[in-house]
């Protein structure tokens, strides 16, 4: 699969842009504050269909042009579109966001979002994988440092674009869990009974129980590519330390059901166990929700967690492996490889590694490479197919 085209408007700094992409890889360079993060961004918004960066949609607006007003009826928007070519043929998608009454609690515009795949408007659960991506980011470390919620992400993106009933499963789980919150405190607040628990507890199960098994079986199969991967990049380094992975379930403990139990009769005992806990609390303890995803790193003798022990050199690496890891995943999943979207990765790494990525990196069908320092890019890459400069586009 590659992308053959982008077409942006009122996406952050890109007020207009529109480009014809060949596969293979494709360079652009620039200084600083230029947009290039944005630019890949917005290549990644096609896949993911929500930014990895913004807390709130509302920030990926540009910013009014104040020697241009817009009138108070046109309301600010904008519009990622995007085609790529997979052996299936052409998929188009575009997301548009719009700016609505109101602000958010960050100080950003209310945000409404519109899906389209092939002119065909779509949910988000619907449209991730239409087009697949995997993104190389600076931020990447975050995934051994960050909090759980970054993980259980990287976990979710990579199933939802091979099974898109991973997606609705998670969905309709998210939604189940905030009425069961809801409830909860009103149940604190005497009006109501804990006997209506009860049915948002069904439905708790029935949709957290896949998302558990599906987390569960990706964990396994990452943890193994991970796992390669880092090897590969690590071949000769003195900071080598093997890597693993695994599924924490946010349940008691973060272990897996027993032998014979089930994850919906393990996540049904968890509920009722956890029900006084949670009166008191006013939200959910057990449940996917709570998940992680336990990355070590062979430290002084011992598997040590990555985020906690690791020096950044080997956080670096780690992230680099789980990225690469999931470019596998999608490809062994989907059946076609990912587009890969590199954000100034090579100035992350010291020589040895650059060589050992641009060595994995230079079959793969296509690639987008960002850098403000082009002497960063090793020799084992290939030629590029297109080269450009922020201030060509």
């Amino acid at each position: 699969m590659h992308l053959t085209r982008l077409s942006l408007r009122g996406f952050r700094s890109w007020r207009a842009l529109d480009l014809e992409l060949p596969p293979g890889l494709t360079l652009v360079a620039g200084p600083n504050a230029t947009g290039k993060t944005n630019l890949i961004e917005a290549c990644y918004l096609l896949a993911s269909l929500r930014s990895t960066r913004a807390a709130s949609e509302g920030e990926l607006l540009s910013w009014p042009d104040d020697s241009a007003p817009a009138p108070p009826d046109d309301p600010r928007i904008l519009r990622v579109a995007g085609a790529a070519r997979a052996e299936a043929g052409e998929i188009e998608v575009e997301v548009a966001i719009a700016a609505r009454e109101g602000l958010a609690k960050d100080g950003s515009p209310l945000t409404a979002k519109r899906i389209r795949v092939n002119g065909v408007a779509k949910r988000a659960s619907e449209a991730l994988g239409a087009i697949r991506a995997v993104q190389f980011s600076t931020l990447d470390a975050e995934l051994l440092t960050g909090p759980a919620a970054v993980r259980r992400r990287y976990l979710d993106l990579a199933i939802a674009q091979v099974d898109r009933a991973h997606a609705a499963n998670l969905s309709q789980y998210q939604r189940a869990l905030a009425q069961r919150n809801a409830l909860l405190r009103r149940i604190g607040r005497a009006e109501a009974r804990a006997a209506e628990l009860e049915q948002w507890d069904e439905l708790l199960c029935g949709h957290g129980a896949p998302v558990w098994e599906a987390r569960s079986a990706a964990a396994r199969h990452l943890a193994d590519l991970a796992a390669a991967r880092h090897a590969d990049l690590g071949e000769d380094a003195q900071d080598d330390a093997p890597l693993t992975a695994a599924h924490l379930p946010g349940l008691p403990g973060g272990a897996p059901p027993e032998a014979g139990q089930g994850w919906r009769r393990a996540l049904a005992e968890a509920l009722v166990q956890s029900r006084g806990r949670d009166l008191a609390r006013g939200h959910t303890g057990a449940g996917p929700h709570r998940d992680d995803l336990r990355i070590t790193l062979d430290i002084a003798a011992a598997p040590r967690d990555a985020g906690r022990f690791g020096s950044r050199a080997q956080q670096r690496s780690a992230a680099l492996a789980l990225r690469l890891a999931e470019a596998d995943y999608l490809e062994e999943r989907g059946g076609t490889p990912p587009i890969l979207l590199l954000d100034d990765l090579f100035s992350e790494l010291d020589e040895h590694r650059r060589q050992r990525t641009a060595a994995i990196l230079a079959p793969r069908e296509q690639v987008i490479l960002t850098t403000a320092d082009q002497s960063a890019i090793p020799d084992g890459l290939p030629q590029p197919s297109l080269s450009l400069t922020t201030t060509e586009i």
